[in-house]
């Protein structure tokens, strides 16, 4: 599952991203609720994938 907009803390000194316990639970349970079928997400989408081994130099 993907989410965006997503609120979170940011150091300003190394920019590193935190996310407060509530976000993260919210985002737990729709993820939940979405596994479970009770509940259809905002929108799907496709996305390719390839295995490291498979690339080509």
């Amino acid at each position: 599952m993907m989410v965006t907009d997503v609120p979170c803390l940011e150091c300003e000194f190394c920019r590193e991203q935190y996310f407060e316990a509530d976000v993260l639970k919210r985002i737990e349970a729709d993820f939940q609720a979405i596994q479970n079928t009770s509940k259809k997400p905002m929108r799907t989408m496709q996305i390719p994938v390839e295995a490291y081994a498979n690339l080509s130099w």
